[in-house]
């Protein structure tokens, strides 16, 4: 889910550590060279990136950082169009390979793919070395129709679900006598959702944090077309409208019209985390990201894998491809745009090599639920001391999340980037919830949002 107003989880005392056992070589450099970095953290997260430019500095005092929070990443994908053609882009930004795809069809940015393989430049076996990204952050900013490396992974994200122990270990309170079982398919989280309304009337067995991702992922694992791309030509198409995808929106929709389930379009827009710590509901499926906004003192709370589809029973909605357990893959990565000086490329460049080094990539995961993006973060002892020490409130519920990540990465995908691509995105955002709300029947929304993706892919 792509948080667009939430605060991050405030500083750890793991995050406190002092950074500065990374320094390395000095900068000569006797002029002052800034950049400006633009992102979506929130006041506690930038803290953290303090810490880390305070540290950085110790290394390259010449190097002048200025950074600042655009909102969230619609706000500043919306402000980086504006700038562009005003001229006046960050230096590096915060982005999503399909806002990068945009940013290519003006020639905004620039591929880094040089800085990499610079003797003097490039990685560095102080800095960690390429091979040491896991596979999926690196390869993400590589699959874009120009050839290069138009972006590089900050920090990353996927969906589990949170759930209610209390719920779901009151055994006395169900009718079958039994704990409820935690679904790992979506057939088992419908039978399960049905027996919690018998049991619980009042409550509301599932949320989703962000309607886009639901709708996404189960197209994805369901084999229902949603996007595509032609590798060769690099243009990109819409592919939602279609039978199938209509069958599984009329599912959501009988789930929401049972009393089944909530999302952020049916509710307000506001987050289906803050409805699960009040006790809404009884499960929530949210962004890694924000592990600590599922946190409360009210119950304990559970984490779990998103389900997948079961394979022999699966929902018929008519998919034609081949079903997947896949799960979303986000978080951010970063973009260098075209405008300004080769030392202020350079100067971003190196920030950059620091910012994602072991420890400060395991300092930033620590302190929010985001994934390291690095293979040897969860081996320093900074991050296995804390994984392994004991935690207490939402610093231990962001402790099980951090863990799961290394069972989850099999199971990542990303949709094609493209022009356009946002704009689809976008679109499907809203597909569910005005079909369950009434404001347009299922063809009609179908229609609406195939129509406007469609003119943003252009001819």
């Amino acid at each position: 889910m792509r948080k667009s107003t939430k605060k991050l989880l405030g500083l750890t005392a793991f995050a406190a550590i002092s950074l500065s056992m990374l320094a390395g070589c000095t900068n000569n450099t006797s002029e002052k060279t800034k950049i400006t970095f633009w992102h979506t953290m929130g006041a506690n997260l930038q803290a953290v990136l303090d810490r880390i430019i305070s540290d950085f500095n110790e290394i390259y005092p010449d190097i002048t950082i200025e950074h600042s929070s655009q909102g969230g990443y619609d706000d500043l994908e919306g402000k980086i169009n504006d700038a562009i053609p005003a001229g006046t882009t960050p230096t590096i930004a915060y982005c999503y390979p399909d806002h990068v795809a945009e940013y290519l069809e003006s020639n905004a940015v620039i591929s880094v793919s040089d800085f990499v393989n610079d003797p003097e430049l490039g990685f560095s076996a102080d800095d960690g070395l390429v091979d040491d990204f896991i596979t999926a952050y690196w390869q993400e900013g590589q699959e874009y129709k120009t050839e290069g490396i138009y972006s590089v992974p900050f920090a990353k994200s996927t969906e589990v679900m949170f759930y209610n122990k209390t719920i779901f270990d009151d055994a006395a309170h169900h009718a079958s006598g039994q704990v409820y079982q935690v679904p790992t398919t979506w057939e088992s989280m419908e039978t399960l959702m049905a027996q919690m309304k018998v049991d619980y009337p009042t409550i509301i067995p599932l949320g989703y944090d962000d309607d886009a991702n639901f709708f996404i992922t189960l197209c994805e694992q369901y084999g229902i077309p949603y996007t595509s791309l032609n590798t060769e030509t690099g243009k990109g198409s819409a592919d939602f409208n279609n039978d199938a995808a209509k069958a599984m929106v009329s599912k959501m929709v009988d789930w929401y019209n049972a009393g089944y389930l909530l999302t952020q379009g049916v509710n307000g827009n506001a987050y289906t985390s803050t409805a699960f710590t009040d006790g809404t509901l009884a499960m929530t499926i949210g962004s890694t990201g924000g592990t600590s906004y599922n946190y409360t003192a009210n119950f304990p709370v559970g984490t779990a894998q998103v389900p997948q589809p079961d394979a022999t029973s699966p929902f018929s909605f008519g998919g034609s491809l081949e079903k997947t357990d896949h799960i979303i893959m986000q978080g951010p990565s970063v973009c260098f745009f075209r405008k300004g000086t080769q030392a202020q490329k350079e100067a971003a460049w190196k920030f950059y090599k620091f910012a994602v080094k072991a420890l400060n990539s395991a300092t930033f995961s620590v302190a929010s639920g985001y994934s390291p993006v690095r293979e040897s973060s969860f081996t320093c002892s900074a991050m296995t001391d804390y994984l392994n020490s004991p935690q207490t409130g939402s610093a231990a519920l962001i402790q099980t999340t951090v863990n799961l990540y290394q069972n989850l990465t099999s199971r990542y995908y990303v949709s094609p980037a493209f022009h356009g691509s946002s704009t689809c995105r976008n679109q499907v955002n809203g597909i569910f919830a005005n079909v369950a709300l009434g404001t347009k029947t299922l063809n009609d929304a179908f229609a609406y949002a195939y129509a406007k993706s469609v003119f943003a892919i252009g001819d």
